[in-house]
């Protein structure tokens, strides 16, 4: 099984942040599809999530942040969820936001664990967990 994330807003993503090179090993993560086929996509957006535009982030794993922090795991995928906050600050609006969810697999309409709410501020994300089939909604406020 694999580890998928994804993102849902209400706008599309512009075209020059979408299937970067998915070869390139020193980006952290693309946008674009990696496991998900039309029936994951479909039912993460039925079961999860809010908005309309709907992308699967690959990474050939997911992101997943959960104790211990010092695993392989939790520190890359602190790098992929800074490397997205930094990415969806460059052309989000204040005000407009986006949700990310990560599950298994086969696994997006199984009910989410948690729920939270942040804003793109990088400084919040140096103690978050965030396990599998969490649901986060994601704001940019004033001063992001």
């Amino acid at each position: 099984m694999s580890l998928a994330s994804y993102i849902c807003m209400d706008r599309q993503i512009p075209d020059k942040y979408l299937d970067l090179d998915d070869e390139d090993e020193t980006l952290p993560f693309y946008i674009g599809r990696c496991f998900a086929d039309e029936n994951c996509l479909y039912n993460v957006k039925t079961s999860q999530f809010h908005k309309w535009y709907v992308y699967e982030i690959s990474s050939h794993w997911g992101s997943e942040i959960v104790e211990p922090f010092d695993s392989v795991v939790s520190v890359r995928s602190k790098e992929k969820l800074r490397h997205l906050f930094t990415l969806m600050n460059e052309f989000l609006d204040e005000g407009e936001s986006f949700e990310l969810y990560t599950c298994w697999l086969g696994e997006e309409s199984y009910p989410k664990e948690k729920s939270m709410t942040l804003s793109l501020e990088l400084e919040q994300l140096e103690d978050i967990q965030i396990p599998e089939r969490t649901h986060i909604l994601i704001t940019k406020t004033r001063g992001n």
